[in-house]
């Protein structure tokens, strides 16, 4: 026996003559699988806590050892308040720098867009009962103040529920969450 012969008999694939297994006479095949793969997801709708929504993201995502999902905590002004907010994304499909000049820099510095000057919430009207003032003010919508002022130009979806948020991240788009 040659050296190329002692090496085909211990590793070269030879096929079996027989194999073990049977096919069953119906068509009605019970499945055995045990995943809920076809079963209806039930939507998971975002939370109206940031800190619940941080935290189930965190453990969606597994963010203590996955270092590809990105989650940025940060503080946003809009109209001399302070908002906290987040950003979540994947590494490497992203460019951080750019993320930070045309995302974070603008929600996050105080710049003319968002400074308040006294004009954006006027007075509806006023009544005085029993010499108490009562003023109807308009109200801040912070998500249209965000849709409308700081990112008009870009494209931007309003989503309620954490399924269209990962498809979102997934499929390396933006998306404003509410």
């Amino acid at each position: 026996m040659n050296l190329k012969d002692l090496f085909n008999n211990f590793f070269a694939y030879t096929p079996k003559n027989n194999y073990e297994f049977d096919i069953p006479e119906s068509s009605n095949t019970t499945s055995y699988n045990n995943s809920d793969e076809n079963a209806p997801k039930e939507k998971t709708k975002i939370f109206p806590s940031l800190i619940v929504n941080i935290e189930y993201i965190k453990t969606k995502y597994n963010l203590l050892i996955n270092s590809d999902v990105i989650l940025r905590e940060f503080t946003m002004n809009a109209r001399g308040k302070q908002y906290n907010a987040f950003l979540i994304y994947i590494d490497g499909m992203v460019d951080s720098q750019i993320m930070d000049d045309f995302i974070l820099k603008p929600l996050m510095l105080r710049n003319k867009n968002n400074l308040y000057d006294g004009s954006q919430n006027k007075v509806i009207s006023e009544s005085v009962t029993n010499n108490i003032t009562i003023r109807k003010v308009k109200k801040f919508d912070l998500p249209n103040y965000l849709m409308g002022c700081l990112m008009p130009q870009n494209a931007v979806k309003e989503i309620f529920d954490f399924d269209e948020a990962a498809n979102g991240i997934n499929s390396r788009k933006l998306y404003f969450i509410c």
